[in-house]
C-alpha cells in the first residue's frame, strides 16, 4: 500500500481543522503586522462608501474583530471538512466569503469604519486549506455507504 493510500485511510479531521485556523490567523497577523491589511481596509471603505459620505468615526473593538475572524477561520474548515461533495463545500465557501463582505456596508451604516480585512483573509486561508485537505484525504463523509441488509 503506498503512502497516499495510507494518508487517505486515517483523515485527522481535528487536527485539520486547528491546522487551517491556526494557519489563517497566523496569515492575517502577518499581514496586519506588515500593514496590508489597513490597505484592504482602505480600500473597501473607498469601494462601499459613497464619495459624499464622510469616513465614519468608529473603529471596530480589536477583541471582537480578531474573535469573529477566529470564529470564521475555525469553523469553516469544520464545516467544509464536515459535508460530501466539491461543489457543496464551494457554494459554502463562497457563501461565506460573501457574507463576511457584506459586513463592510453594515458596518458603515452603523457609523463603524468597514475592518473586515482580517475576517476577510481568514476566511479564505482557511477555506483554501480546507480545500486543499478535501483534494488530498479521502474524507468518511465522501465515502459511500455500505448496504449489509441484503441484495438491492
Amino acid at each position: 500500500m503506498s503512502d497516499k493510500g495510507q494518508a487517505m485511510d486515517h483523515p485527522h479531521i481535528g487536527l485539520a481543522v486547528l491546522s487551517a485556523g491556526a494557519m489563517a490567523l497566523a496569515l492575517s497577523a502577518g499581514l496586519s503586522f506588515l500593514g496590508l491589511i489597513g490597505k484592504v481596509d482602505g480600500f473597501l471603505e473607498s469601494w462601499i462608501a459613497p464619495e459624499s459620505m464622510v469616513s465614519p468615526p468608529n473603529f471596530l473593538n480589536p477583541i471582537e474583530l480578531w474573535g469573529g475572524s477566529a470564529l470564521l477561520a475555525f469553523l469553516l474548515p469544520a464545516v467544509i471538512l464536515n459535508v460530501p461533495g466539491l461543489w457543496r463545500r464551494l457554494v459554502i465557501w463562497i457563501f461565506t466569503f460573501a457574507l463576511t463582505l457584506a459586513w463592510g456596508p453594515v458596518l458603515l451604516l452603523a457609523s463603524h469604519k468597514p475592518e473586515i480585512g482580517v475576517a476577510l483573509v481568514a476566511v479564505l486561508w482557511s477555506g483554501v486549506c480546507a480545500m486543499f485537505y478535501t483534494t488530498n484525504h479521502a474524507l468518511p463523509v465522501d465515502k459511500t455507504p455500505t448496504n449489509n441488509h441484503g441484495a438491492s
